[in-house]
């Protein structure tokens, strides 16, 4: 009878009542460290802390060992004080640039700035935190906040990578299996080029902005945000906010997590390609250059925070396609010229320099059009001309060299002082800088002309044919053929290459966007189990996969609600989540497991009925567990 009893109140507190939460705590802390640099790029790093130092100033040592970036620190009497990570030191009495340590808060699924220094911060098993290379508004609050979330790592805020567009990605592409693809409402499909940050894939077409989970479902769409007629225009990530220039010819900012209008301002100029965001005396300003036909077009200086004209300047031609660089408080502008109403392109072409504060700089003519993106690296300054030139500059507009690779609209990536770049006879070639002249490393060929952007990308080279059979191509670093991918139905690609996550994100003017990896690289889902999904207790949610993953468990109760983010334990063999107490109604979650090097995989979203228990059963349950208690007593008591 004792056992019956006993058996009784442990089914009863399982099925009835709250079930806690049974995580157990590692003994050693498991935790992620962000590095959210100035220019938008961003860095991350999984580490174990000791037994003996949990702190989040260890935890940051640890990261910037593994990611092989600078670290500077000073102790005071408040602990530690970060200085330098990489290559931003602090400069707040001038530019009102620092260092922000940022905690990772899944009950408000946000990030908060830490009450306590580093040294102080004590970290568990599954915290997150972030250091921000950043500037405070008048109310102490950073401008800009990391684009990272638990689960997703592999940030693309600029449709070339950062402010400088560098074409360099941390992530990784692992093969040409669809994980999912995506159907866009354009006839005219995809153009622009996706942006990942916030834990979603930003992407537009002529139809709409969009914002998609990693699992390929849509979390909004807003019209106002269409692209163009073709879709050309490609979004950018700041602080809240994703900013579009639009084919009717405004500037429009909408807010990142719902997808809201936040506003919008007519510039009456074309904007073909997309805007660059940067604090400017420690304000937020957003720059658009913009393309007139057969006038020169313009740079606008908007305030982030309202979208009001600060200040606008006369380009000596217009611009099309390429996107301006920001470095050093500078604008680096590709000039394609100025088109007739034959669509020829006439001069002025070439590089303008000009202030963030709205003074010109410098002008470098060339003799044919600029329609890639300018990159700006290591105080050098790289593009492209319609003729062939892969052209270096310094900073201050003096040529160092110049190389013909055949004509060419793709913006090239530049890494380490090695530069790739496609043309149009679907030629790629890598170059060395060499300092004071170039050198051919390698050369090599695809099956139609290189348009876009090219992606480094751990050690791979990646690029698209934009012909009316768009591929995929991926090459080593060494330029040997690993594989391609022709997306069906077949058709032209004119974006650039994107890696979020672990996924390879094509976007075609078929009018699908495509998730690639390979399947068996990603980690392993299985055997997914909801239970206790009633009103008024802890619904538990459990999958099995081999235990050493970061396991979040992403949820929401109605369609109105955001997602909030729980860490799963690993507990006698699977892995377990638990959702707090929910209201009567549909429950929405999925699952993102990720390894220590940031390959990940993410389900789909389950719908479960969260349901009243059934009154009768409510009712019995003080009586029965109190006639448990007695009849234990009473043979305790024999």
């Amino acid at each position: 009878m004792r056992v019956l009893a006993a058996g009784l109140i442990f089914l009863l507190f399982l099925g009835v009542f709250a079930v806690a939460n049974s995580q157990v705590a590692a003994s050693q802390a498991r935790v992620t460290v962000i590095i959210s640099f100035g220019n938008g790029e961003e860095r991350s790093a999984t580490v174990v802390l000791p037994p003996d130092n949990d702190t989040a100033i260890k935890a940051t040592e640890l990261a910037c060992q593994n990611l092989s970036l600078t670290l500077n620190y000073s102790w005071s009497t408040y602990g530690a004080w970060v200085n330098q990570i990489g290559w931003e030191k602090n400069d707040y009495a001038s530019s009102g640039y620092y260092w922000h340590l940022l905690v990772w808060r899944n009950d408000s699924y946000i990030w908060e700035g830490s009450m306590v220094g580093a040294s102080q911060l004590h970290l568990k098993y599954g915290d997150v935190v972030a250091w921000i290379y950043t500037v405070d508004d008048p109310s102490w609050n950073p401008y800009n906040l990391p684009k990272s979330t638990p689960g997703h790592y592999t940030v693309w805020a600029y449709p070339r990578g950062n402010e400088n567009n560098s074409g360099v990605s941390y992530g990784d592409v692992y093969g040409d299996d669809v994980i999912w693809k995506f159907k866009g409402n354009s006839p005219w499909g995809f153009s622009s080029t996706p942006v990942v940050g916030n834990g979603m894939i930003y992407v537009a077409d002529s139809s709409s902005l969009y914002a998609l989970n990693f699992n390929g479902s849509l979390v909004w769409n807003n019209s106002k945000g269409a692209a163009g007629g073709y879709g050309i225009a490609s979004p950018v990530l700041f602080g809240s906010y994703v900013i579009i220039g639009t084919s009717d010819q405004y500037i429009r900012a909408f807010y990142a997590l719902n997808g809201t209008l936040a506003w919008e301002t007519y510039l009456g100029e074309d904007i073909t390609s997309s805007p660059i965001v940067d604090i400017v005396n420690k304000v937020p300003m957003v720059f658009a250059a913009t393309f007139s036909f057969g006038a020169p077009g313009h740079v606008y200086a908007l305030y982030l925070q309202n979208g009001s004209v600060a200040w606008k300047l006369e380009l000596m031609g217009s611009n099309y396609f390429g996107i301006p660089a920001s470095y050093g408080g500078k604008l680096y502008i590709p000039i394609a010229g100025i088109e007739d109403s034959s669509y020829t392109w006439n001069p002025p072409f070439g590089v303008q320099c000009i202030a963030e504060n709205g003074s010109y700089v410098w002008n470098y003519t060339t003799q044919d059009s600029i329609r890639s993106s300018i990159v700006a690296s290591n105080g050098r300054i790289y593009f492209v001309t319609t003729g062939g030139n892969l052209t270096l500059l310094s900073k201050d507009g003096q040529l160092i060299w110049s190389y013909n690779i055949g004509e060419s609209t793709s913006s090239p990536a530049v890494v380490r002082g090695k530069i790739y770049v496609g043309n149009q006879e679907g030629e790629i070639y890598a170059i060395e800088d060499g300092g004071s002249s170039p050198q051919l490393l390698w050369k090599t060929k695809v099956d139609g002309a290189i348009q876009g952007g090219v992606l480094y990308a751990s050690g791979k080279i990646i690029v698209y044919t934009n012909t009316q059979e768009g591929s995929v191509y991926v090459f080593s670093e060494s330029g040997a053929s690993l594989w391609n991918f022709t997306p069906q139905p077949s058709n032209y690609i004119l974006s650039s290459p994107v890696i979020g996550d672990s996924l390879l994100l094509v976007a075609s003017n078929n009018g699908y966007l495509y998730a690639l990896s390979r399947n068996n690289t990603l980690p392993q889902i299985g055997n997914v189990k909801v239970s206790n999904a009633v009103t008024n207790a802890t619904i538990r949610v459990s999958f099995t996969s081999p235990e050493g993953y970061q396991a979040i468990l992403y949820y929401r109760n109605t369609t109105g609600d955001k997602y909030h983010a729980v860490w799963m334990s690993y507990e006698n063999g699977e892995y377990v989540g638990y959702i707090p107490p929910q209201k009567e109604g549909n429950l929405y979650f999925y699952i993102t497991l990720v390894n220590s090097t940031g390959i990940e995989r993410t389900t789909g979203i389950s719908e479960v009925p969260v349901i009243n228990p059934i009154p009768e059963l409510e009712l019995l349950a003080i009586p029965i567990l109190f006639l448990a208690l007695i009849i234990m007593r009473s043979r305790a008591r024999s």
